[in-house]
């Protein structure tokens, strides 16, 4: 029993799991389902323009395919399921990325390669109808919208909250990436001698970033009392990182509310603290979304390529350190296999099926993959012989990441730290990220204690959650650029469906895109921002935006004359789950408004039942589709023109 919950034997058995199954399954769905044709050249090489049509290498794009699916995703997702126990949460985990996850990503790739590149939500019109494609495009502007309206108020959050440290070397990678493209695409370097110089700046940046905090709140401080605290108080209490004070705002805004509440003429600058708190996310929110907007329409070889290429160099260290602590320590899991654990009267949860499946998300399968798959990913891959490695191996390798967060939240942590975090559900997302950080400092530190003196083994193990956290700040980054521009593309489409000119315009649709995500990061209902209020329709309807794109390739598949149970099968766990899931959510909205009638749970009631509607139409036109095709009679296998064209 003891080697079966040793970390280690738990990550590299996951490890070798994926790997077989990379080697088998996902080269067997490339060669034999998707037929991959070396000799074929993709849109890649037929449509180059230099700004969105890039043939690029292999290595590049992998970093960037990555770097743009994962995000937080395959971080908060498996560090909440560790909530119904660690054992359900690996198995759906290991199972779900290979079985459908990879799948799905593979899938939305191949369709878009064979369709011209064209976005999942387009070459809906050429498989099951015109009809279709604007249900479809419909629900992907929405959760874009919403889902990137989130990220910025995360990201701000993060920037203010959890991890000013970060900025510097976030921002910093900008200004490098830009260097690095401008050295491969336009100077024609050798990638290895670029790569060295750019991940030795990235890393440099990141050192300079953790003695450098930026604690932007501190300029909207206005109680001088307040500031002359901040600047030289010599209470311990009083947050600080490497000596700089008052770096994070939500621990001065408690430390200022502690002192207030034995102090009263604190009071003042108790509420000057948390009115700058709120100031300095607002003013990160703007920032973000100006830079969103810029990097949408920059060619994707001057910033985002080599960005999330040099971007996933932090990952492979974090993952590494990971591994190696692991190897070294031999944490044991200490959280329960299946299960809760024990709470107060009243904390109500929600059961671990389906929910299970909603909110691991990313790292098992999201639908936000097919987006990246075929919006950017497709529109790069310079041959089919490479699609394997980065839309199977890419949602692989965030499965394993997903394996090593979950087991962060169970044996990086002690006993007693997990029970008071996973002991109650409510306001369990908020501190699971936390959950995380200590739990990956405990076990990356472990293996280099013996080398710092024991009077500095807890400043050394709170240097390491430093750089974790600069890693998770710096990957949400790659997630919000990406998704503005596949926003950006969704918005050209439906331009292009509605014959609305100005909408096909790249810095017009990006603006619009902007504005959009804008609205729910920046308007509020109830007092809340609109993306907080809905964010709880985003794990549904991201998962049934997974089942929908892999409708969508199961009919090309179909019209081809090649198999489609592997993509049929996925679609209908999908589907079940995602009806079971949206059914109880809209019966809890529906009974949240009748009993407190308000205006929260009556727009999640009316955005929910809209977004069912639609994907229910969507769903009907595939199935009309299915059956006039099996009316027919089965295709031959044939080639992709005669099939779509």
């Amino acid at each position: 029993m003891w080697i079966l919950t040793n970390a280690l034997t738990v990550a590299a058995a996951s490890t070798v799991f994926l790997y077989v199954s990379y080697r088998l399954y996902g080269r067997f769905l490339a060669e034999r389902v998707f037929q991959a044709d070396p000799s074929r050249a993709t849109p890649a090489v037929t449509q180059r323009d230099g700004m969105d049509f890039v043939p690029t290498r292999p290595s590049i794009l992998f970093g960037h395919h990555f770097a743009s699916i994962a995000g937080l995703g395959p971080i908060l997702g498996p560090a909440i399921a560790v909530y119904w126990g660690w054992l359900p949460a690996l198995i759906w985990v290991l199972a779900g990325c290979v079985l459908i996850g990879g799948v799905h990503d593979l899938a939305a790739l191949f369709t878009s390669i064979r369709h011209r590149a064209r976005t999942i939500g387009d070459v809906t019109c050429d498989v099951i109808g015109p009809r279709a494609r604007l249900l479809f495009l419909l629900i992907i502007f929405f959760l874009l919208a919403l889902a990137m309206g989130v990220f910025a108020i995360q990201m701000a959050t993060l920037f203010t909250d959890l991890s000013p440290q970060a900025v510097v070397p976030t921002f910093s990678l900008i200004g490098i990436a830009m260097v690095i493209g401008v050295m491969v695409y336009r100077l024609d370097w050798r990638i290895e001698p670029v790569t060295v110089l750019g991940v030795g700046l990235m890393f440099a940046t990141t050192y300079a970033g953790l003695e450098i905090p930026v604690p932007l709140y501190r300029l909207f401080v206005g109680d001088p009392q307040a500031r002359a605290i901040i600047a030289s108080a010599d209470d311990p209490e009083l947050p600080q990182v490497h000596g700089i004070r008052a770096t994070r705002a939500d621990a001065t805004v408690r430390y200022f509310a502690r002192r207030a509440a034995e102090d009263p003429s604190l009071e003042p600058a108790a509420r000057d603290v948390a009115a700058a708190r709120q100031r300095a996310q607002g003013l990160w929110v703007y920032i973000l979304l100006a830079y969103a907007c810029a990097a949408s329409v920059l060619p994707v070889w001057f910033l985002l390529q080599p960005r999330d290429y040099i971007n996933c160099f932090q990952l492979y260290l974090a993952v590494a350190l990971l591994m190696l602590g692991y190897a070294v320590a031999h944490p044991q899991i200490t959280a329960p296999a299946f299960g809760t654990l024990p709470s107060a009267a009243g904390d109500r949860a929600p059961g671990m099926l389906p929910f299970l499946f909603i909110t691991i998300a990313c790292g098992a399968v999201s639908g936000f993959h097919n987006l990246v798959s075929s919006g950017t990913t497709a529109r790069q891959i310079r041959s089919e012989a490479d699609a394997c490695a980065i839309g199977y191996g890419a949602m692989l390798t965030e499965g394993l990441l997903a394996v090593l967060v979950i087991l962060a939240c169970t044996a990086g942590l002690g006993a007693a730290q997990h029970a008071d975090i996973y002991g109650h559900w409510a306001g369990l997302g908020e501190r699971t990220l936390d959950a995380f950080l200590t739990g990956a400092a405990a076990i990356i530190s472990a293996p280099f204690q013996w080398l710092v003196p024991a009077g500095s083994r807890p400043a050394f193990t709170g240097f390491c959650r430093n750089l974790i956290a600069v890693v998770v700040v710096s990957f949400a980054m790659t997630t919000l650029d990406s998704a503005t521009r596949l926003l950006r593309y969704n918005i050209e489409e439906i331009g292009r469906l509605s014959r609305c000119v100005p909408l096909t315009n790249r810095y017009i649709s990006s603006l619009c895109a902007v504005l959009a995500i804008g609205y729910f990061a920046l308007i509020r209902i109830d007092g809340r921002p609109a993306g907080l209020t809905l964010w709880q329709l985003f794990g549904t309807t991201n998962q049934l935006l997974a089942a929908l794109g892999l409708m969508v390739a199961s009919v090309y598949l179909y019209r081809t004359g090649r198999p489609v149970v592997y993509t049929v099968l996925p679609m209908l766990v999908m589907l079940v789950s995602v009806a079971w899931a949206m059914s109880l959510k809209l019966a809890e909205f529906y009974r949240g408004w009748r009993s407190g009638g308000d205006h929260t749970n009556l727009a999640l009631l009316i955005v929910g039942a809209f977004l069912t509607a639609m994907s229910a139409w969507m769903i009907l036109e595939g199935g009309l589709t299915w059956l006039k095709l099996r009316g027919r009679g089965r295709p031959a296998a044939s080639t992709d023109a005669a099939a779509t064209g």
